[in-house]
């Protein structure tokens, strides 16, 4: 029997305006959630280019991406996000409220945003390159002063990397002797999921464990592992880690295809997902809910 996955994006998703057609429920869900913070979050959502910072940018996508959830109605057999679109996922598999996972998602995003002053970090894609190349290059390029590692494994040629600033600049012009193809440096504030993230790790640490965590009623495949987990605690263990940890996104897509997910629900705002879905396997069935008109596909 074919199974269903509901996956949930992260930062880059965003846009001005990107609630502004949601329906009086999914808006009651909004101002629910946008109580619990110290900003006006939703008037931001609505005409602020300030919706682009990662400190603001982190909480609008969980929040996009949960009050549309909380109008759908179809069953799922697993759930996944890309990067905080895991915490958005968590959601959905009953491990964390709402509630929390708001206030956790903000502290998140102030706390990558915080880590380092602008300019100390940068993070690049790198197209049509294997892995284990561009593993090599980062090698290369690092030392005991400038780190440089894999961040986002996000398809069959679109690799992530990130760190320091100095490391980006000399990948890109070292990349024909690196043996790489195409290297676009991307516009983000810092050096996330690279081992620069672990400066703020015991923070991130302390602030989640204010909050109760239960055990998923779906499994969740996670991150940093790219396999199913439900434990609790495994959870908020593999959540601290993906701070600083590669986003293993391909291989997680590859795991519920071979065990048998033959359909893709995005849930948030665009469809960044379901492309990158489409490039690792092109057979299987992608449909985005953006909008709460988008329901009346699933």
């Amino acid at each position: 029997m074919s199974k269903r996955a509901l996956i949930f994006p992260g930062q880059g998703s965003q846009f001005v305006g990107m609630t502004e057609d949601f329906n009086e429920s999914a808006q009651a869900t909004l101002k629910e959630m946008n109580s619990l913070l110290n900003i006006d979050l939703l008037s931001m959502m609505h005409h602020d280019e300030r919706i682009n910072e990662t400190t603001y940018t982190q909480p609008a996508i969980l929040m996009h991406s949960i009050a549309l959830f909380e109008q759908y109605k179809g069953k799922f057999d697993y759930c996944l996000g890309h990067s905080l679109g895991e915490f958005s996922a968590l959601v959905a598999a009953g491990v964390i409220t709402k509630e929390a996972a708001v206030q956790i998602v903000y502290k998140r995003g102030q706390l990558m945003n915080e880590a380092y002053p602008n300019g100390i970090g940068k993070m690049a894609a790198i197209m049509g390159t294997k892995r284990e190349v561009i593993e090599e290059a980062c090698a290369a390029i690092s030392n005991h002063e400038q780190i440089l590692n894999i961040a986002n494994i996000n398809g069959p040629g679109q690799i992530v990397v990130s760190g320091h600033s100095e490391a980006i600049d000399a990948l890109i012009e070292q990349k024909q002797a690196l043996g790489l193809k195409k290297v676009i440096p991307l516009n983000v504030s810092g050096p996330f999921h690279s081992e620069l993230m672990k400066v703020i790790e015991r923070d991130f640490e302390n602030f989640i464990n204010q909050f109760e965590f239960s055990d998923a009623v779906v499994p969740v495949i996670q991150n940093v592992t790219a396999t199913p987990v439900t434990d609790a605690d495994e959870i908020k263990e593999n959540l601290i880690k993906q701070l600083y940890s590669p986003v293993e996104f391909t291989n997680s897509i590859q795991y519920l295809i071979d065990n048998g997910v033959t359909e893709f629900v995005e849930v948030g705002p665009k469809n960044v997902l379901t492309s990158l879905v489409k490039k690792i396997n092109r057979d299987v069935n992608t449909i985005n809910i953006a909008t709460t008109n988008d329901l009346s596909e699933v």
